[in-house]
């Protein structure tokens, strides 16, 4: 009976849900890889952290030194789907077409240290990992149309040169691509009821306590049901997160009176406090934002989160 070893692990990051995010993603090796993998007896286990890859130690040991004589002509290929919030809406960089795909290939690993791999040159996944779907890798050209409807995230292909050369550096190498969050502007809505709080001779602002984010007012607008609010949008643009970390504020800025003030990191008049935290933003509210005067192609339309103060 043969003796099994893990040969490598797959995995991805994603800055959304945090380095230690867990469940995020599911590997399937394509058909002709499966065939491949039965074939020299290799086995896939799911865990919560990607896909790993256990092999006859006699293939393990081969492939590490170079002996292998079936290095030369292998090449593996999986699917990876997210498991997670939408990953079109949350990832960066956004899909330069409708019909490109996200490709990494084990050529361009890079040794982050210990253990891993990284399959890509930048610390994050950049455009370059977008390929035309009409000039596939040749492995994905064999599965392409036995995919499901439901598209993967992203492909991964790896040949038997740097599945050997990763063997090489370390017993059981860890194959990673790392995602960006897309960014946002966070735009903030005060209805007219709420603008009743505000004292009078003061004007309202939203206050970050951390002093990274800073709000510009941007007028009134009209919302459903004959109710108008005034907006708040951040001169920052803020990575997505899952669980963002922002303390804010909704405060009545140049108070007279010193009574309940709050803390006022920008260094501006008194402020007191009617809103002690503002709820942050959600994936499942963005937008475009359009500049006055410009065109919604344009370069002056940006992302916004929409954040609906009640």
């Amino acid at each position: 009976m043969s003796t099994y070893v893990p040969l490598l692990h797959l995995g991805a990051r994603h800055a959304f849900f945090g380095e230690q995010a867990i469940n995020r993603f599911r590997f399937v090796p394509s058909a002709a890889t499966a065939a491949v993998l039965a074939r020299l007896d290799i086995v896939c286990h799911a865990n919560t952290d990607g896909l790993t890859l256990a092999a006859p130690a006699a293939l393990h040991g081969a492939l590490r030194s170079g002996t292998a004589a079936t290095a030369a002509a292998l090449e593996l290929e999986f699917f990876a789907w997210s498991t997670g919030a939408s990953f079109s809406l949350v990832t960066a960089p956004a899909p330069p077409a409708a019909n490109t795909r996200l490709l990494f290939h084990g050529a361009r690993a890079v040794r982050e240290g210990g253990n891993n791999w990284r399959l890509h040159a930048a610390a994050e996944a950049d455009a370059s990992a977008w390929q035309p779907a009409t000039i596939p890798h040749r492995a994905a050209a064999r599965d392409d149309s036995k995919l499901s409807a439901l598209r993967p995230a992203f492909q991964l292909v790896l040949d038997g040169a740097a599945i050997a050369a990763a063997l090489r550096e370390t017993a059981t190498p860890r194959f990673l691509v790392r995602f960006g969050a897309r960014r946002t502007h966070w735009k903030y809505y005060l209805p007219s009821d709420l603008l009743a709080l505000v004292p009078a001779g003061s004007a309202p602002a939203i206050i970050d306590l951390d002093g990274v984010l800073n709000f510009t007012e941007g007028g009134l607008t009209e919302l459903p049901g004959q109710r108008s609010a005034l907006t708040f949008i951040s001169e920052q643009a803020v990575d997505m997160r899952q669980h963002p970390p922002q303390r804010l504020q909704l405060c009545a800025q140049g108070v007279a009176s010193v009574t309940g003030l709050a803390a006022n990191p920008a260094g501006r008049s008194a402020n007191r406090i009617l809103i002690k935290r503002l709820p942050n933003a959600s994936v499942a509210a963005v937008g475009r934002d359009v500049a006055a005067g410009s065109n919604e192609t344009g370069s002056d339309a940006m992302l916004v989160s929409e954040i609906y103060i009640r």
